[in-house]
């Protein structure tokens, strides 16, 4: 990373004064389950609602959703659009006063899941509509830009895509080539660019169009990413492919577009002028946690199907699932769902509770629960053997559907160092700042005695407050987890100093932990939730505590192999390997 890219991170990720999340807070080796404990459920009334609705959508879904016949069509029927628009899922949370349901980010990740069980294109169609194609409108548009849009928006008389991605900006969107440029006389922007792989692209009424802009700063004139709302019926507006050939989410519309002197009303400008990548971002946190929900779903159905056929299916005179590597297959995947779930619905009630910032959680749950579909996927066509091979079963199809969900909306590979490196950057400042103040102890004294006094605290590990007694000992393992990663933390960062951020294979291990600590809590919390809410005993309950501790061995396991594989690892030898196979050398 050099300076200007350093410089622009800092900019984008940390010039807002934020309270820390949960997320930041661990990477100190800290605690905050303010936002963790007790976990969340929506109102007695609310979930009776949301219940209601919910199971108005998986009618919708059952009768009119087919998703196979959706995949070799690569389109979905005008008829299924139009059955979301009234249903009200194209609008659930734009507010009722603009024509929308107002319902809750919990209410749309548990409608998300639903249809993700039985159409992954469908699922990432409304996806690409709600949870970033008119968010950023909702977020950050003007009232005017409100009241024109969203109504229309909300019925689905009219569609919203999300356009950043171009020929040389993928992962990083700083690289965006298309640019707007100011026409004083006329009151326009003109832009003038290429867009690739828009979903809705072709069918969208309205599209949020990142483009490079001159802006004056205190530093001189330079570019900046500024948002746009762009309509197709601007002329200079061209569609080169309508609907792209794709290997899974078929049905979705995927588009190219190019730009030529496409005249953008001044007062189309979304947020402000060179704030785009911030809308970007502010956008993409609740992409991810929807993302989140999707995948959940569709490893709900896959896990039916597999213990079904764990069941059912006899070989050697005894069913599979008395198998010991089935076992494990079935019992992995139980665990994990839970904890999917559980951080699926802890992140999506941070947004509902207006958490100021939940940039790591939502990367963190995309990360995961994307992750987690795919070896799912897998373990289930083990468990089917020959019979996953064919397209009799829905197998295959979810497969190519799931590959998008590990690249979509920032791959892994880059999240990884995302979750890594935006965790260590606060804890590598507080390092930088004591150090600095060692330099003149007796004018810093406060400043080293608060930073002492910081570092006596994550000597211990930090409680985690479960109520209930069976979940004491995975609490206390945990907690003793948190600290061992808060202190590898600082030792990778007064080793590395500031090479960490090119130590990729380290800061994959520091991501692979968060995941692990922020995943496990949610299943500690909700199990907690469900321990003393429980009015008597239940098999149940007893299936679920086994189910939640199960993952918290699973996650405990992840953070001990990770942390010693800071120390212990052949990551140069590798690297150099893939130097000589490539002949690449960088820097």
């Amino acid at each position: 990373m050099d300076d200007q890219q350093r410089k622009l991170a800092e900019e984008l990720l940390f010039s807002e004064k934020k309270s820390p999340s949960f997320a930041r807070l661990i990477y100190f080796g800290i605690v905050d389950p303010s936002t963790i404990f007790p976990y969340p459920h929506p109102t007695i009334e609310d979930k009776e609602k949301i219940d209601a609705f919910v199971l108005r959508a998986e009618e919708f879904a059952k009768e009119h959703i087919d998703g196979n016949k959706i995949d070799r069509d690569a389109a979905i029927p005008d008829e299924v659009i139009a059955g979301l628009g009234r249903l009200g899922i194209l609008g659930m949370t734009i507010p009722q006063r603009y024509g929308g349901l107002g319902m809750s980010q919990y209410a749309y990740c548990r409608t998300i899941e639903i249809l993700s069980r039985y159409c992954g294109a469908t699922a990432l169609f409304v996806n690409a509509h709600q949870s970033i194609g008119l968010k950023a409108l909702l977020l950050f548009g003007t009232e005017e830009q409100k009241q024109q849009w969203l109504p229309p928006l909300a019925r689905g008389e009219c569609l919203a895509a999300f356009s950043l991605t171009e020929p040389n900006a993928g992962s990083d969107a700083n690289g965006i080539e298309t640019r707007a440029v100011f026409d004083i006389d006329k009151h326009v922007w003109r832009i003038n660019g290429r867009k690739q792989w828009t979903t809705n692209g072709a069918i969208a009424s309205v599209l949020t169009v990142m483009a490079r802009t001159e802006i004056q700063t205190p530093e001189g004139k330079q570019d900046k990413i500024t948002a746009f709302l762009v309509t197709p019926d601007m002329p200079g507006f061209q569609i080169t492919a309508a609907s792209l050939e794709k290997v899974g989410m078929r049905g979705s519309k995927t588009a190219n577009l190019e730009f030529h002197d496409l005249e953008v009303p001044a007062e189309n400008v979304l947020g402000p002028i060179g704030g785009g990548l911030k809308v970007c971002l502010t956008v993409l946190d609740y992409g991810r946690t929807t993302f989140g929900a999707a995948c959940t779903g569709a490893a709900k159905y896959l896990y039916e199907r597999a213990v079904q056929q764990a069941i059912n299916r006899y070989q050697f005179k005894r069913p599979l699932g008395s198998f010991a590597l089935v076992k494990k297959k079935i019992g992995m995947m139980g665990a994990v769902i839970y904890a999917m779930e559980a951080a699926t619905y802890l992140t999506a009630s941070l947004i509902d509770r207006q958490c100021e910032d939940i940039m790591l959680e939502s990367a963190i749950l995309k990360v995961f629960a994307s992750d987690k579909l795919w070896d799912i996927l897998y373990d289930t066509m083990q468990i089917y053997g020959g019979r996953s091979f064919f397209t009799s079963e829905p197998f295959e199809r979810m497969m190519r559907d799931a590959r998008l969900n590990m690249i979509g909306e920032g791959s892994n590979e880059v999240m990884r160092v995302f979750i890594g490196a935006v965790g260590l950057r606060d804890v590598g400042l507080e390092l930088k700042a004591a150090g600095a103040a060692l330099k003149t102890p007796f004018s810093e004294f406060g400043q080293l005695t608060n930073f002492t006094g910081k570092w006596i605290q994550r000597l211990s590990a930090p409680t985690i407050p479960v109520k209930s007694d069976i979940l004491q000992p995975e609490a206390r393992q945990l907690g003793k987890e948190i600290r061992r990663f808060g202190l590898a933390v600082t030792k990778a960062l007064i080793a590395h100093r500031e090479s960490i951020i090119e130590r990729q294979q380290h800061l994959d291990r520091l991501a692979n932990c968060a995941m692990a600590i922020y995943t496990a809590m949610a299943t500690l919390s909700r199990l907690d939730s469900s321990i003393q809410n429980a009015p008597e005993p239940s098999l149940a309950l007893e299936t679920e505590t086994f189910t939640g501790k199960a993952y918290c061995k699973i996650a405990s396991e992840i953070i001990n192999n990770s942390l010693e594989g800071l120390n212990h690892n052949y990551d140069n030898e590798i690297e150099k390997l893939s130097d000589r196979l490539t002949g690449i050398r960088f820097p």
